[in-house]
């Protein structure tokens, strides 16, 4: 598995938004435009070449998601998605804990900085 961080992107209709996400030793973490925050983790299997991912996106109050849901209160969502972190770039199918789906594309960004 190449840790790393990755720029993501994702639209669903007409809403669209983009971020960071870092994988390292099996943790995921990042944010988007939004200020939507992400953590979770990854398991990589050897003999598929993916990545299963496991998210908890964290909203902000009265920051509305991709689906047109907003809270005036901090409130998340579970995601999954599969990728393959062997090539620069690819998409994705993500599935959400509230029943929608949608597609998000990924590009690996850089390699992370030796411990100082």
């Amino acid at each position: 598995m190449r840790d790393g961080m990755y720029g993501i992107s994702f639209q669903y209709g007409n809403s669209a938004g983009m971020g960071a996400l870092v994988f390292e030793g099996g943790r995921i973490y990042g944010a988007d435009s939004g200020g939507v925050k992400y953590d979770g983790e990854y398991e990589f299997h050897e003999e598929t070449g993916l990545a299963d991912v496991k998210l908890k996106v964290s909203f902000p109050p009265n920051v509305p998601s991709v689906f047109g849901v907003q809270n005036p209160y901090e409130w998340s969502i579970d995601i999954t998605s599969t990728f393959n972190p062997n090539i620069t770039s690819g998409n994705m199918a993500v599935k959400t804990s509230i029943g929608r789906s949608l597609q998000a594309q990924y590009v690996y960004l850089r390699q992370l900085p030796e411990a100082a």
